[in-house]
């Protein structure tokens, strides 16, 4: 749910929505807020005086017309309406969340009615903060604008699965955390008061334990907001009009605009809008089906086997432009009634999907390079495979050189005669070949032998470190340029502590090895999870 929270967030305020109105194009704000943001405008140049001369403009053309004078631009952080000669330039300052909030024109005359709800100036006009669609309001000024009591609703909930934990009512000193409530008896237990005191046997058996906060929210149910007519104050809504495509009251149909309107029963519109159940289940299972595609496409990168890669690649491009077809010949048309609008944004997930184009993916995959490495060095298996046909340390280094980001490759060990030192880490283009990596000042690295391994630059051993290497075992090396480490694993284990700090500078993966030695290179590889989770805390 948490991903849910900014839709919760009045965009003015940058906090939850309180006593939300919803704007003429669906876009909401607290009432406070609203009001913050009036502007008035000046009698001469109000749509109702432009109608009266025979205009025809209305108050969303009129004003869209010069919203961009409205909310100016300038560093100075003042707007106006530059389009109206008489109109004061008005100071305004940024909401939390960055919009132009503008204080009232005057302060409000006294009333009875609560401030965001209390008579505005005549001919003030609000404009959308997220849209800048702009209105006219009429007499009736905030009023005349709907609740959302759904969207207050829907805070209610998501506040409550946010509260503190619940507490268990049955200990006796210091209550312990409670794991569920039993509806029944309306209690909350911790887990031991529960076997205690409320036993899965004999007559409880049947009462229905839920969780805690599922119970909160049980427990604190009121009675539904019955909601009321914008235009009759007094009259609950009991009628759609499926003209307008909104609730009305039996005022409104005697004597308001909706009289010669289409109407239906109000619950049964409700029920018949629930279809849209059935439109999100459809939309759930294809989105589920998209995300199984797009993970296992994400899965088959990181294989290291380009053969194989190439033999499927063409297979996955076919799909993935299958299902961005699929996304936009119909899937997410609304399955609706005329009388029901309804439309998804799909422009997300289709970028996600046009972001699967395995032409342009670039991998970081790389070979050792011959070029470079010394005479000695033996290549097989398409340069990923070294060995040595001396009997002294040999230095190969890799083809590509990394100077920034986070990289991470491993060597598994094929080959393991006589207890030999190899050694695995990163050096720059002109280390030297003839001698075991890290005896010079161009060379980072980690030695090990079947016991035990050390860090060694600039001919300097340091960290000697229990644990060695056997046929078959995984040398892990991660580069991290972001924050100047060089790390080393042992079969998926951090061996000793981060090796070296303070490295910057363009670097090459490097290996020494002696012909008692050979290890293949494996590359593409996403950096440790538990690392990145450990980076992320960091």
């Amino acid at each position: 749910m948490e991903e849910m929270e900014e839709e919760l967030k009045c965009p003015v305020c940058g906090s939850f929505y309180r006593e939300p109105i919803i704007l003429p194009c669906s876009h909401n704000l607290c009432q406070a807020c609203a009001r913050n943001i009036l502007v008035q405008t000046p009698e001469s140049e109000s749509p109702q005086s432009r109608r009266a001369s025979g205009s025809g403009v209305s108050d969303y053309d009129y004003l869209d017309l010069d919203k961009m004078s409205l909310y100016s631009e300038a560093d100075s952080g003042y707007g106006s309406y530059g389009g109206f000669a008489s109109a004061p330039t008005t100071p305004c300052q940024r909401s939390p969340n960055g919009v132009r909030v503008f204080p009232p024109a005057m302060p409000p005359p006294a009333t009875h009615l609560s401030p965001a709800l209390a008579s505005v100036p005549r001919n003030s006009c609000i404009t959308c903060p997220q849209c800048h669609r702009s209105l006219i309001l009429d007499d009736r000024g905030l009023r005349g604008f709907p609740k959302n009591r759904v969207l207050e609703g829907v805070i209610d909930r998501y506040q409550q699965s946010k509260a503190a934990a619940l507490k268990c009512q049955l200990c006796e000193k210091a209550p312990k955390e409670a794991t569920v409530m039993c509806e029944q008896c309306d209690v909350f237990y911790c887990d031991p008061c529960r076997l205690r005191c409320h036993p899965p046997r004999g007559p409880l058996a049947k009462h229905r334990l839920v969780p805690p906060a599922q119970g909160r929210v049980s427990r604190r149910l009121s009675p539904r907001k019955v909601s009321t007519c914008t235009d009759h104050e007094l009259e609950n809504h009991s009628m759609y009009c499926v003209q307008c495509k909104m609730p009305v009251c039996y005022q409104c149909l005697e004597e308001g605009k909706h009289s010669s309107h289409e109407v239906k029963a109000l619950g049964a519109m409700w029920k018949l809008h629930k279809v849209v159940r059935d439109q999100i289940s459809h939309c759930t299972v294809k989105l589920r089906q998209t995300t199984g595609l797009m993970e296992y496409c994400l899965e088959v990168i990181k294989e290291n086997d380009p053969s194989g890669f190439l033999q499927i690649s063409d297979a996955l491009i076919r799909r993935v432009h299958l299902t961005e077809d699929q996304w936009g010949k119909g899937t997410l048309t609304p399955r609706m009634t005329t009388d029901f609008d309804l439309s998804l944004d799909n422009s997300p997930l289709l970028q996600s999907i046009h972001q699967l184009d395995f032409v342009q993916m670039k991998v970081a995959w790389f070979a050792f390079d011959p070029g470079s490495a010394h005479s000695d060095i033996i290549f097989s298996n398409d340069n990923l495979t070294v060995t040595c046909s001396s009997y002294d340390d040999r230095v190969v280094l890799g083809k590509t050189g990394f100077s920034k980001g986070v990289h991470y490759w491993e060597l598994t060990v094929d080959r393991y005669d006589n207890h030999p030192d190899p050694a695995f880490g990163v050096a720059r283009i002109d280390v030297m070949k003839d001698v075991m990596l890290g005896r010079d000042d161009k060379a980072w690295a980690m030695y090990v032998d079947n016991n035990r391994s050390w860090f060694m630059h600039n001919n300097s051993h340091t960290n000697r470190t229990e644990g060695g290497i056997t046929k078959g075992a995984t040398i892990g090396v991660l580069l991290d340029l972001s924050r100047k480490t060089l790390t080393f694993f042992i079969n998926d284990e951090q061996q000793g502590p981060i090796a070296f700090e303070n490295v910057e500078g363009l670097f090459f993966p490097a290996v020494s090895l002696n012909r008692n030695v050979q290890v293949t290179l494996h590359t593409g590889l996403p950096v440790p999870d538990f690392y990145s989770s450990r980076a992320s805390i960091a």
